[in-house]
């Protein structure tokens, strides 16, 4: 109990300054306010206000309108000019109102009051410009961290960009050394060397792919991508996702199909995009399946509004807490360095950024071990300014 209240009387007092040329007004506030936890600092006059604020940074300050040398006014200017002083809140006293009020109110006053003073509305007026002082402090701490985060953010981005484009030069001829070792072009292997030429060859293309990845989130978030719109036939994208992911599918004995649930369906959209798209969440959905499940891609055709995509899988599934977090780059359910799971948690968030730059949205529905489900909704007709919106949803979601 008694370390209690060493606490509560070692909490620290708010400076408060009170500017008046009359002694007895400044005696009167003093009194008035001797029972709060304030401590009092006196001013007679504007210079002397202005000096004192440089020396002892008031935390709240009372002012009068009507000084000896320069008015309350020119008082208020001064300390807002000031740019090595941090915000005070200036509450002005006098008996000039309303013609008063208003024109401190315009030359950066925070509150007026009219005299003669009531105690109760003083100090209910002096709490009140305090807790504006706090929250303008709090928005200003929190500009700053949400600008260092910033600075942050975009080192670290132009560091990975440099990074994977130094990586990826030596990786290719990495990679075109090994096909020219398996091709027999330097004497034929023998099978232990083909065996280890080919875990070298599928590793080097997973960190290429890697690569590519950071590349292309570096590329949407610095808007170097701008889509290059085309008719599209879903079929066709269907039948290269089919020859790019099946092979990854087959190793974990995992049924790929792919379904269009509608005839000739056709979009207006960046070929390139559209693939990387799918092909990022279908590898996901392939990643976090188990062994002898199945994934299923289908595609159907929304009269002219928009094509909806839709991929689910049998896999490990996502929490309902980490579902908001699914598309934040670089995020993972485990960061650990023993996870079980590759990758660098960034094919989501490029999905969706990819998706938004089409005009489109994603929607996941999820359970653990129950699987996932994702929803593309990509427009018909690509239109750079226009998102899906929600009446354009509402037979779907």
């Amino acid at each position: 109990m008694l370390s209690k209240k060493t606490n509560q009387n070692k909490k620290k007092k708010t400076k408060l300054l009170i500017v008046d040329d009359s002694s007895n007004n400044r005696e009167a506030i003093n009194y008035w306010l001797s029972e709060e936890n304030y401590e009092i600092l006196h001013a007679a006059n504007g210079i002397s206000a202005l000096k004192t604020c440089e020396a002892f940074i008031p935390d709240i300050i009372l002012l009068d309108y009507n000084l000896p040398d320069i008015d309350g006014i020119e008082v208020c200017q001064k300390i807002r000019a000031n740019k090595t002083l941090p915000f005070i809140p200036i509450i002005m006293m006098s008996s000039y109102a309303p013609e008063a009020n208003i024109i401190a109110l315009e030359q950066g006053v925070d509150e007026f009051i009219e005299m003669p003073i009531q105690p109760a509305e003083l100090k209910s007026r002096i709490k009140a410009t305090l807790r504006l002082k706090e929250a303008i402090s709090e928005s200003v701490e929190l500009c700053k961290e949400n600008k260092k985060f910033q600075e942050l953010d975009k080192i670290k981005s132009n560091f990975i960009s440099k990074t994977s484009h130094e990586l990826k030069t030596p990786l290719q001829a990495i990679l075109g050394y090994t096909d020219i070792l398996s091709g027999g072009l330097q004497g034929e292997l023998n099978h232990p060397q083909k065996l280890m030429t080919k875990q070298i060859h599928d590793a080097g293309e997973q960190l290429l792919n890697l690569i590519n990845q950071l590349l292309d989130f570096d590329s949407v978030e610095k808007n170097r991508d701008q889509p290059l719109c085309e008719i599209l036939n879903v079929e066709e994208i269907f039948n290269y996702l089919s020859q790019v992911t099946t092979s990854i599918a087959m190793k974990k004995k995992i049924n790929l199909k792919f379904i269009l649930e509608d005839k000739n369906i056709q979009i207006e959209t960046d070929r390139n995009i559209i693939q990387k798209i799918l092909l990022n969440i279908i590898s996901n959905s392939i990643k976090f399946s188990n062994e002898n499940t199945k994934v299923l891609i289908s595609a159907k055709d929304h009269q002219v509004l928009f094509v909806e995509f839709k991929i689910q899988d049998e896999g490990i599934g996502i929490s309902k807490s980490n579902i908001s977090y699914i598309f934040d780059k670089f995020w993972q359910v485990d960061d650990s360095i023993t996870r079980c799971y590759g990758g660098l948690g960034i094919g989501l968030a490029l999905a969706k950024k990819l998706i938004i730059l089409l005009g489109g949205q994603i929607f996941v529905e999820s359970k653990p071990n129950k699987g996932s489900i994702f929803k593309v909704l990509l427009p018909k007709e690509f239109k750079s300014t226009d998102l899906i919106t929600i009446n354009h949803l509402e037979k779907v979601v």
